[in-house]
């Protein structure tokens, strides 16, 4: 979907790496929200091969160990190590502009 130019993808329950078709009925993601967390959806590494598929200027993981939640999902510890991100801080909300993406693939966790 895009909303105010900005391209949001939401890959929800997502249980395989994409397809080649399936990148290029995608296309321009800027905005890319997915599961990282294992168990009936994908894991850390096929999470971080997506990210690498789409390309995406920003990535917000979900469906991850909380210690809100008792599922024995994977933490999002290990999708951040796969994609190399050392350190990240939670936000309590987060607001995309075209002109506020960055310019190269980021991380943003939102607290839960």
């Amino acid at each position: 979907m895009e909303v105010d130019e900005v391209s949001i993808c939401h890959l929800g329950d997502l249980g395989h790496v994409l397809t080649a078709e399936q990148v290029e009925e995608i296309g321009n993601v800027d905005v890319l929200l997915l599961p990282v967390g294992g168990v009936s959806t994908i894991n850390a590494p096929v999470a971080a091969e997506v990210v690498r598929q789409l390309e995406p200027k920003a990535v917000v993981p979900m469906h991850y160990k909380t210690e809100a939640l008792s599922w024995e999902l994977e933490p999002v510890d290990r999708f951040l190590k796969e994609i190399g991100v050392k350190e990240i801080n939670s936000q309590p909300k987060l607001s995309f502009t075209r002109s506020s993406l960055p310019a190269s693939t980021q991380v943003f966790l939102l607290d839960y």
